[in-house]
């Protein structure tokens, strides 16, 4: 019976996570270990950490001042930790922290790089967004070493659904979210050469 209930445990987690890899964060005393990971989009984190702990996401300017304010639409696991889905792990930095030992320096940082089928002669894009977060009003800029061909602009809510999509023929315009609801968001800019994510939140 034990057998039987550890197989589907891992076929559900096969399941969510497909061939991605799943990454792993203990604790150390009052530190996360390792405290700084970088990982590829489509990528989880499993917090094993102790019943004493938990990891809450939170803005640069909460990390570095060492507080525990809790990011709109970012992570939060129990205490004693849970698995964080690539829903929640948009491209770019996330700051965590425990939120009872904040104060003791208690946090670390996730890396999220989205260079999944990119190869070595592709043309390197970014985008960026301004500000953000915002209450619902941004500004996208898509920088390139090279002219960048229109493209399609797709926005997802945490659950993965789609909310929003235009073509884009500019490499800097205008999205307004100001009729959804608060909380965190994927925006994907894709064309026949590049694909790119980038993390918003509504607040």
């Amino acid at each position: 019976m034990k057998r039987k209930f550890l197989l589907s445990i891992a076929l559900m987690l096969m399941s969510i996570t497909g061939f991605s890899t799943v990454w792993v964060i203990n604790t150390s005393g009052f530190t996360f270990s390792p405290a700084t990971i970088t990982i590829q989009v489509g990528d989880s984190v499993n917090f094993l950490i102790g019943g004493g702990h938990d990891a809450r996401e939170v803005s640069q300017t909460t990390w570095n001042s060492n507080g525990n304010a809790a990011l709109i639409g970012g992570f939060q696991t129990p205490f004693g930790g849970t698995m964080i889905l690539p829903s929640q792990l948009g491209v770019g930095t996330h700051f965590y922290v425990c939120s009872l030992h904040n104060s003791m320096g208690m946090k670390g940082t996730i890396i999220v790089q989205n260079t999944i089928g990119i190869d070595e002669n592709s043309t390197q894009a970014s985008i960026f967004v301004s500000p953000n977060p915002s209450q619902g009003k941004f500004q996208l800029s898509i920088t390139s070493d090279a002219p960048v061909e229109k493209g399609m602009v797709e926005v997802f809510d945490v659950t993965g659904k789609s909310v929003f999509q235009s073509e884009e023929r500019n490499t800097i315009f205008d999205l307004d979210l100001t009729k959804h609801a608060k909380g965190a968001y994927f925006i994907k800019f894709y064309n026949r050469e590049t694909t790119l994510t980038k993390k918003i939140i509504v607040e």
